[in-house]
């Protein structure tokens, strides 16, 4: 009997053991994405949004706050390296709204090339 138990509790150990690294292996590939926005004048609104196919979120825009913005969000490499468009708007009463964009792999060879994704629009005028 004793040694059935020391097998049964060696797989169940086992298995949890297996079950945890399959978890950590399927999130192996997420990084945090340091995002600084900035504007002139401060106090724009910030937003952002990812489209592609099975992106979280995909299509909605997430906002991230007044200017100045120092943001972390967690993105998937892969999915974000598949996604057809990544766009930053930053919009400002009175102030024309300012967009940047990039597809997934130049949005993710920018934060491999410089670890943020930092960014300071010009706020024009509007005259309407």
């Amino acid at each position: 009997m004793r040694g059935k138990k020391h097998c049964v509790s060696g797989l169940f150990y086992s298995a949890i053991l297996v079950a945890a690294l399959v978890v950590l292996s399927g999130c192996s590939d997420q990084r945090n994405v340091h995002i600084k926005i900035n504007s002139v004048p401060k106090g724009a609104h910030v937003l952002y949004q990812v489209v592609g196919e099975g992106v979280p979120c995909q299509g909605q825009w997430i906002y991230l706050g007044n200017t100045p913005v120092q943001a972390v969000r967690l993105f998937s490499e892969n999915k974000i390296e598949d996604a057809d468009k990544i766009t930053l708007k930053v919009m400002h009463r009175g102030y024309i709204e300012q967009v940047k964009e990039w597809d997934g792999a130049s949005f993710w060879n920018e934060v491999e090339e410089r670890d943020v994704i930092f960014w300071t629009p010009q706020m024009v005028p509007s005259t309407y």
